[in-house]
């Protein structure tokens, strides 16, 4: 009782300095502002703050409370939306492994599977990936293999065979772990045929994984014997991905193509394959084989580190190392300080007993049993209360549905009884509505037909109109085209631009002057004159540069989808250079610019 105050005392003090923290950083958020060197006020931006998603979970597992503030302080400035926020304190609470946070993390995580943001299928994985691991951690395996079979259907429906597969090891253990041994171990065999064998970084990273969780689970069951070439297998699969990387397609998320951390990866797998065998081969009694493999998996990075060394921990209490393994044990022991009310605990209680009774110390082998059975009786029932409470909440939701269910069921039946009553003033309604809507549809189809009939008539005045001008047009053309050496300079000038326009000939880049020459049959300089004397512009060359710049400008503007180069041939201009260069002395900016200013048409400056 006395630890569980102080537990709550705890929570209590932490959630009053969160809520100070955040209130601070609220302060600062509002006030929006920092002071120069020189006093004046600069505006705070949003990409200014510490507060992001990297910056919590660069610190979540060292520091979940400087974790919590920074998500909060991040909604508070609007790094992050509230319900990713929800999310990201889920992560916490859940990886902190402390009761009343995991119960929190859960709720928050059935919350948002209820909410509109898991209507992402990046955010729904996330959230159902969380609560397999929650509901695992607290040994709730009925609610684990609801959640890992909704996440193994999600990833199905995703495409996502491979992560299925993976999600569907943890299923297996799952079964098992619910007494369903054989049909779990079936469930990982199968895992494990359709992984093996392929060339593909993330298949042979699930298909490892799937053997170490039928290794587990064969350990817990005893089945030692059946462990050995199972871990084996671990070996030579890791070891062929070793030795033939170029012969696997990289598609996995979880491992990149990085020397270094492929060396780490491998010799992780290959050195815990080795402390499963050091395991097996000792529970089976060939103790030569397993100081064999212990000794390779004491040289290893990973078997030096405390996890490594709280894996084979119990593999040296059968070997007679007690030494190293209470060493160990002290290790860990010191590291969870007052919170040993765990599963961990419990385990380093009953090998602690075993290496009291194996170095003649009977008393103290009893009382580490005696802390063992009081320990598991208490995990255990709080296992069952929070089952307890589950069902509970469960009932209390089915009776708040049923009842419900009845006050629709009657409102329902008075509903009908409404509705019989009033269904014959509803067809002679109708009935009157139909007749009413019929003559109105008479009315309004001649009213369109009259005006049809009349914008008919009126069409065909102004197409004869159009036609008769048109006509006049050509004969005029006719008259010009007869001689155009006859006409004055303007006059010619204003008929070689008719033609080009008409023609779009400027939007040609081969079109030049000598093809004007042979189709008007003119000399050069009489058609030099006619731009030179009879336009504002110099030559030919320069009349046509300058409508061509114009035509792009249009195409620029109008157009977002085509590229400068498909405007550039568009307008007539032999190269993108060409059209770049000319469209920068022209205008003073370059095609690009143009568009990025969104000017629409642009006025551009005199030649002068």
């Amino acid at each position: 009782m006395n630890m569980q105050n102080r537990n709550l005392s705890e929570i209590l003090r932490m959630s009053l300095m969160e809520m100070a923290l955040v209130g601070l950083a609220f302060l600062v958020a509002l006030t929006g502002c920092s002071h120069s060197s020189h006093g004046e006020v600069k505006e705070r931006q949003a990409g200014d703050t510490l507060y992001t998603r990297e910056a919590a979970m660069a610190v979540y597992d060292q520091n979940p409370e400087r974790a919590l503030l920074i998500i909060d302080s991040a909604v508070i400035v609007g790094n992050i939306e509230e319900d990713l926020a929800s999310m990201l304190r889920a992560y916490v609470y859940s990886h902190t492994l402390v009761g009343p946070r995991m119960d929190t993390a859960w709720q928050i995580c059935e919350a948002l599977m209820e909410s509109d943001f898991v209507e992402n299928p990046g955010h729904r994985q996330n959230v159902l990936d969380m609560l397999v691991y929650i509901t695992r951690k607290q040994r709730n395996y009925e609610q684990c293999l609801r959640w890992a079979t909704e996440k193994a259907d999600f990833c199905r429906q995703q495409g996502e065979e491979t992560e299925a597969l993976r999600t569907e090891a943890e299923i297996g253990v799952i079964l098992s772990k619910l007494g369903e041994e054989e049909k779990g171990l079936a469930k990982l065999s199968g895992v494990i045929a359709n992984l093996d064998g392929q060339r593909h970084v993330d298949e042979m990273d699930a298909c490892v994984i799937a053997l170490k969780r039928k290794i587990q689970v064969l350990q817990d069951l005893g089945r030692e014997e059946e462990v050995i070439p199972l871990a084996c297998h671990v070996i030579e699969v890791v070891d062929d991905y070793h030795q033939h990387r170029s012969e696997f397609t990289n598609n996995s998320y979880r491992l990149s193509n990085d020397e270094e951390e492929t060396e780490h990866y491998c010799e992780f797998y290959i050195s815990q394959a080795h402390g499963y065998l050091a395991r097996a081969f000792a529970e089976v009694g060939e103790m030569d084989s397993s100081k064999h493999h212990l000794s390779l998996f004491e040289k290893s990075e990973f078997g030096r580190s405390l996890e490594g060394r709280k894996m084979i921990a119990p593999t040296w209490c059968k070997l007679g190392y007690y030494g190293k393994m209470l060493a160990t044990y002290n290790e860990l022991t010191e590291q969870m300080g007052a919170d040993t009310l765990n599963f961990d605990y419990l385990e380093i209680l009953q090998v602690r007993a075993e290496a009291a009774k194996a170095l003649g110390n009977p008393y103290a082998a009893v009382d580490y049993l005696q802390r063992y059975v009081k320990l598991g009786y208490y995990l255990n029932d709080l296992i069952n209360k929070s089952h307890a409470y589950e069902y509970a909440v469960r009932y209390h939701l089915q009776e708040e549905r049923l009842n419900t269910e009845r006050v629709e069921a009657a409102k329902k039946r008075n509903g009908l009884i409404a509705l019989s009553l009033g269904i014959i003033v509803l067809i002679v309604s109708a009935f009157v509505i139909f007749m009413k809507r019929q003559l109105d549809d008479i009315r309004r189809k001649n009213a369109v037909l009259a005006k049809e009939i009349a914008d008919r008539i009126e069409y065909e005045e102004k197409y004869l109109a159009a036609v008769e001008k048109q006509t006049e047009k050509q004969k005029e053309d006719e008259a010009m085209v007869a001689d155009p050496s006859t006409l004055a300079d303007s006059e010619l000038f204003e008929y070689i631009r008719h033609i080009i326009l008409e023609e779009n000939l400027h939007l040609n880049p081969l079109f030049d002057r000598q093809q004007l020459i042979d189709r008007l049959h003119l000399s050069k300089d009489r058609i030099g004159a006619a731009f030179a004397q009879g336009s504002e512009y110099r030559s030919l060359k320069n009349f046509l540069n300058e409508i061509r710049l114009q035509h792009s400008t249009k195409l620029l503007a109008e157009n977002p989808e085509m590229s400068i180069n498909e405007v550039a041939a568009a307008s007539g201009f032999a190269s993108y250079v060409v059209f770049a260069r000319n469209f920068k002395q022209r205008f003073a900016i370059t095609p690009t610019e143009f568009r990025e200013r969104g000017n629409g048409v642009f006025v551009p400056e005199s030649d002068e």
